[in-house]
């Protein structure tokens, strides 16, 4: 169980939880004993989209073209 969050390092020697690519992100979900969770960033992002639909936010499909575009630009 992790429940500390990954370093920059750290995260880019784990693979995704769900997929299995590798990690460049990391969740904690709430019912899952805030366990720190690896993902790559297909995952998050689609992670981040249903969230955001989820939430009925009416701009989500500008926000998320949005995160894309921030996440492309981050150091790696």
């Amino acid at each position: 169980m992790r429940n500390k969050p990954y370093t920059k390092l750290g995260i880019k020697r784990k693979k995704c939880f769900r997929c299995g690519k590798q990690a460049s992100t990391q969740w904690q979900i709430c019912s899952d004993g805030n366990q720190y969770r690896p993902l790559c960033i297909e995952c998050d992002i689609e992670l981040n989209k249903t969230v955001l639909e989820f939430m009925g936010f009416k701009d989500s499909e500008k926000m998320i073209e949005n995160y894309k575009l921030k996440i492309k630009e981050e150091p790696k």
